[in-house]
Formats: C-alpha cells, sequence, structure tokens
C-alpha cells in the first residue's frame, strides 16, 4: 500500500471518528426553548453510570441575546422521573456557571430518565420535559475488569439453583400435607 494511499486512509478514518464523536457531545444535552428562555438539560458528570452520584444540570439563558438567568432557582421546580416513578429535585447554583442549576441524586438504574421543569421565570410560566442522556452501567468505565466478575456469575448460579430447591421443597411439603390429610381423613371414615 503507497504512503498516499495510507494517508487518505487515516484522513478518512480521522474524519469520520471526529464526527461521531462531536455527534456524542451534541447529543448528550437536550435544548428546549419556552417563551423568552432557552433550557439545556443533562447530565453534571457524563457520562451517567447507574449507581454513582450525579446531578440533572439545567443551564437557562434567555433567547434573545443567550445570556445566562441567574436566580432561577428560587422560582423554577425540577423532577427526575424514570419507570413511573418520579422524584423532586432541590435545585442549586452551579458555582462558577451563572444560570446553571443541578439537582443532585443517584441514579440508581440503567436507562433514559426524563427531566421536568416548571415554575415561573419573570412571570412566565414554564412547564416543559426532556429526556437526558441514557445512564450506563458501571462496565463502561471500569478498568481492568473486575476480578471477582466470573465469581459473581458463580453466587448468580447459585441463588437460582438455591431458589429452584426451595421451590421443589416446599411443593414437596405441600404434597406430603396433602397425602397426610387424606390418610386421616380415610382412617375417620373406616372408624363411622
Amino acid at each position: 500500500m503507497s504512503r498516499t494511499t495510507r494517508l487518505k486512509i487515516y484522513l478518512v478514518v480521522t474524519a469520520i471518528t471526529s464526527a461521531l464523536l462531536m455527534t456524542g457531545t451534541a447529543l448528550a444535552h437536550t435544548r428546549i426553548v419556552k417563551g423568552d428562555y432557552a433550557f439545556v438539560l443533562g447530565w453534571l458528570d457524563e457520562p451517567p453510570v447507574a449507581g454513582l452520584k450525579n446531578a440533572a444540570l439545567i443551564a437557562v439563558s434567555t433567547v434573545s441575546d443567550n445570556k445566562p438567568v441567574t436566580g432561577a432557582e428560587g422560582t423554577l421546580t425540577a423532577q427526575i422521573q424514570y419507570g413511573g416513578k418520579t422524584r423532586d429535585l432541590l435545585l442549586r447554583p452551579l458555582a462558577g456557571s451563572p444560570g446553571t442549576y443541578v439537582g443532585d441524586f443517584i441514579p440508581t438504574r440503567r436507562g433514559t430518565y426524563t427531566l421536568k421543569i416548571g415554575g415561573t421565570l419573570n412571570n412566565q410560566p414554564i412547564d416543559l420535559s426532556g429526556d437526558i442522556e441514557e445512564v450506563g452501567s458501571t462496565d463502561s468505565l471500569a478498568f481492568p475488569e473486575p476480578v471477582n466478575s466470573d465469581l459473581q456469575k458463580s453466587i448468580d448460579d447459585l441463588r437460582s439453583a438455591v431458589t429452584t430447591s426451595q421451590i421443589v421443597g416446599i411443593t414437596g411439603m405441600a404434597v406430603g400435607l396433602i397425602g397426610l390429610a387424606l390418610i386421616v381423613v380415610l382412617f375417620r371414615r373406616k372408624r363411622v
């Protein structure tokens, strides 16, 4: 393969990789315009990982001049929703980022969470919601692989076997009790 061909391949791969990385970054936050205000919804720490402390992030700016809106933590409410469950978040300003607010919590499950914003800004009612980046597992950040991954699989298999054994045991006890009850009934009939 010639040097020119290798250079062309390298440039194409670099361009594709850059495009994919930029797309991923752009899709990590959701921008919603509501009246005079633009809201950017996302996570404080990305990628979001189940079981690790994080915070829903809300950046508020004016649509006309893109200036950050400060003091909104007193008039806006935030809720996080997942799988039919809802939790209120206490918004606080993010230090060093005017117009940016966060609500701390620990996402406990993988999947897509919805951030719902309500309240008012300068007497303008605000009611919006948007899905934020999908929460992943710790596997995406773990390095090197945990030593106990085979051990965990063995434990899970053992739990499954114990559960099956318990079901068989309970079924056997139930059949035994039914048998004893039938014997008692038959002996009482013979006496009469």
